[in-house]
């Protein structure tokens, strides 16, 4: 079996992904790929400490806690992100942003703390340009800011990640719509999600227009995205265990597809969702 350590990963990291000492990472991960871990997932943690000692890591904590009708603190679980990305929300390095579906966790170190501050003063939207995507986002324009899929994460297509929504909701499409979620908690406070139409109906009420573009509930193919990725260069992908790690830089990935979107509306619409 495949043993990932922390100086095999550190390695890969610096020699395949090119990842430098301050470069801000968003990881998936996907923990089936990287085989046994010599220390657990205490294994990724010190890799990247070696890694990016002056950097900032950024690991998805989504908890859809509103969206699922049920409250949300700092330790709520988040059992769809993996194994790392829970032993994050109770690691002290690690801050949590404050958004009940789309929360994430930013390691803070000596160096990037005014980073981690900005970062973690996020609005109640989950995509726009106050959220933790926007906010990282802007962070790329000008400074070397990464997403790194490590061990198998999204591995149905050569490339995606949740950065997509943002770019959705920055350009408009035509599949999905700003959807209000309330407090469980019966406060005032409200979360704003883009979501996809899951019926005609819902599509009628919130446009007030009937459609003959959609077959419902729609869905997404991002295969072509992650092919167009790689196409333009974007995309480095090495093996490391049993799956290539695959790392893009944000800003480019995400002009990519906000291009992609102003030229065809329907794109990385699965073609069984068009009439």
């Amino acid at each position: 079996m495949f043993e990932t350590t922390v100086d095999n990963l550190s390695q890969h990291l610096v020699d395949d992904m090119g990842i430098k000492p301050d470069d801000l990472v968003f990881m998936f991960s996907g923990l089936w790929g990287l085989g046994k871990l010599e220390n657990g997932v205490e294994t990724i943690e010190h890799a990247f400490q070696k890694v990016l000692p002056k950097g900032t890591l950024i690991v998805p904590t989504f908890s859809y806690s509103w969206s699922s009708g049920e409250s949300f603190n700092e330790l709520t679980p988040c059992p769809e992100m993996g194994a790392f990305s829970n032993y994050a929300l109770t690691a002290s390095s690690y801050k949590r942003t404050n958004n009940p579906n789309f929360s994430v966790a930013i390691r803070e170190n000596e160096y990037n703390q005014s980073i981690v501050k900005d970062l973690l003063n996020i609005g109640d939207d989950c995509f726009d340009e106050e959220s933790i995507f926007g906010k990282v986002v802007k962070y790329s324009q000008s400074n070397r800011a990464w997403i790194l899929l490590l061990g198998g994460a999204f591995n149905d297509v050569k490339y995606r990640s949740t950065f997509i929504h943002y770019a959705q909701q920055k350009v408009g499409v035509k599949h999905r719509y700003i959807k209000r979620f309330k407090s469980p908690k019966s406060d005032n406070r409200v979360v704003t999600q883009l979501v996809r139409y899951l019926d005609e109906e819902e599509y009628t009420n919130k446009t007030g227009n009937s459609t003959n573009s959609f077959n419902f509930p729609i869905e997404e193919d991002y295969t072509q995205y992650g092919e167009d990725v790689d196409a333009a260069g974007l995309l480095c992908s090495e093996k490391f265990g049993y799956y290539p790690s695959r790392i893009v830089p944000i800003k480019d990935v995400v002009n990519l597809y906000m291009e992609k979107i102003r030229d065809n509306p329907f794109y990385c619409i699965d073609s069984s969702s068009l009439k």
